[in-house]
């Protein structure tokens, strides 16, 4: 409220500066585009009357043709500055004055032309009557215009006058409006620091019990609407921090049981491998070493996801891209994933395009992708059910990335029957750690999306809760 009083009192000082810079500059136009024109071309036409006059005494005089002439040039100049006087003398008290001087003009018109008239007939006549007559009315003229310029510059002397009276006047309103602004500000000012100050303190405090790792506690302040929502965004912050840190208790505690159920399986294998080398059962080793290996390759790639992870974060990621065929890429992932289906009794099914091109790919980041999306598939698709995998070639695809926005691309699809994404986690599931379902550490498909971002492709997903769920991702063509 007082922000906004304020901007009255600033809104009501900005219309009463410029009402007036207005009444300033009507002033001053009316001065420059009237006054001072009207002033200039009265002068002017002063010279040019007593200039023409000249001519027609010299003409008089000589009888010379050429002065005639000349006398009647001067008239053109003479009648158009009358013209031109006209409009800025309507609606003003000077109108009279120069209907005036063009009745007097036209009456020494008429008398000159008299007496041209008489001399070219060669008929006498009184040339001193005609002289008195002429000068009589170029007096008149010369009167008129002089009371023109003498009215003229008492109208100008009034404005300015009156120019000075609205700059002193808007002056002393905006200072004494400036200065009840300043203190106005002041107090809301000071109002507005007591305001807020408890309420950061209390802000201070909140943050302090986060940096000691204590989240549960929620801010209530009675505050201001503008505290309020920091507040509240406080609040969410503090939720965000302790949902974030039970993800990683949670992937700590997932990756402590990834970890320890390879060892423990290797341990016991080594155990009982050497129970084997005792009693020489070669084929029992063999199986027992088989075991071994599995569940050290399993650990591998626990560990291998978690170093990607770190990489991809620090963007150290390395990538090595070469033209590969996507289809083979795709056939061999499937390969490797059909035994697995096979025992799920899960339908698995790749539909590739012919004759799809090669893509600039790195096969094993891809190949990861691939077996991620594949293997997510299979895990929450229910025996029975059905997994199928396509690629197809699109024409064209405009990217954020440079240099691909011409290119065509391959669509690749992975379809499941299972029991699909909640409508209000389809966006949340490309997101570090975050986990719908207890299966998975949650980065899988982090990392498939950091992949294909790095191709300069894109990773998205349709799909319905308990009617199964699509994923989509491109790679250009080359």
């Amino acid at each position: 409220m007082g922000f906004l009083v304020i901007l009255l009192v600033v809104t009501a000082l900005g219309v009463y500066s410029t009402l007036k810079l207005g009444q300033l500059n009507q002033i001053i136009r009316s001065i420059s585009s009237i006054d001072n024109e009207t002033m200039r071309m009265a002068n002017r036409l002063r010279d040019t009357l007593l200039t023409q006059r000249k001519f027609e005494k010299k003409y008089v005089v000589s009888k010379d043709r050429d002065f005639h002439r000349q006398f009647l040039e001067t008239e053109k100049y003479v009648e158009k500055d009358l013209a031109q006087m006209s409009p800025l003398m309507d609606a003003t008290e000077n109108e009279p004055l120069l209907g005036d001087m063009k009745m007097f003009y036209d009456r020494y018109l008429f008398t000159v032309q008299e007496e041209v008239d008489l001399i070219k007939s060669n008929k006498s006549y009184s040339q001193e009557k005609y002289e008195e007559i002429k000068e009589d009315l170029t007096d008149q003229i010369i009167q008129k215009l002089d009371a023109l310029i003498k009215t003229t510059k008492a109208a100008i002397d009034s404005k300015i006058d009156i120019s000075k009276r609205i700059g002193s006047q808007a002056s002393r309103v905006i200072v004494i409006i400036t200065i009840a602004s300043v203190v106005m500000g002041i107090l809301i000012a000071f109002f507005i620091a007591r305001t807020i100050n408890r309420p950061i303190v209390l802000l201070i405090r909140g943050t302090k019990e986060i940096a000691r790792g204590r989240f549960e506690k929620h801010l209530t302040i009675p505050s201001p609407p503008e505290i309020n929502e920091l507040a509240n965004a406080f609040n969410h912050m503090c939720d965000r921090l302790k949902e974030l840190d039970e993800m990683k208790a949670d992937l700590i505690a997932h990756i402590s049981h990834e970890f320890r159920t390879p060892l423990a399986v290797i341990r016991e294998a080594v155990s009982l491998n050497l129970d084997c080398i005792s009693k020489g059962s070669i084929e029992k080793q063999q199986r027992l070493l088989g075991i071994i290996a599995e569940e050290c390759e399993r650990l591998i790639t626990s560990v291998n996801k978690v170093l990607n992870l770190s990489r991809m974060d620090a963007g150290m990621m390395d990538y090595h891209m070469e033209e590969y065929s996507l289809s083979q890429l795709i056939e061999m992932s499937v390969s490797k994933i059909r035994p697995i289906a096979e025992r799920k009794k899960i339908s698995l099914e790749a539909n590739l395009a012919a004759n799809l091109p090669h893509a600039a790919i790195d096969t094993e980041k891809i190949g990861q992708v691939l077996d991620n999306l594949l293997d997510n598939a299979l895990k929450f698709t229910p025996a029975k059910g059905k997994v199928s995998i396509s690629a197809v070639l699109k024409d064209r695809e405009r990217s954020k990335h440079p240099g691909n926005e011409q290119k065509g691309f391959i669509e690749v699809s992975v379809s499941d029957s299972g029991c699909g994404i909640p409508k209000e986690h389809i966006q949340d599931v490309f997101e570090k750690f975050k986990k719908l379902h207890e299966k998975g550490t949650g980065l899988g498909l982090y990392i498939a999306r950091q992949i294909v971002s790095a191709h300069g492709g894109r990773i998205w997903v349709k799909s319905e809760e308990k009617m199964g769920s699509t994923f989509f991702f491109t790679v250009p063509v080359c």
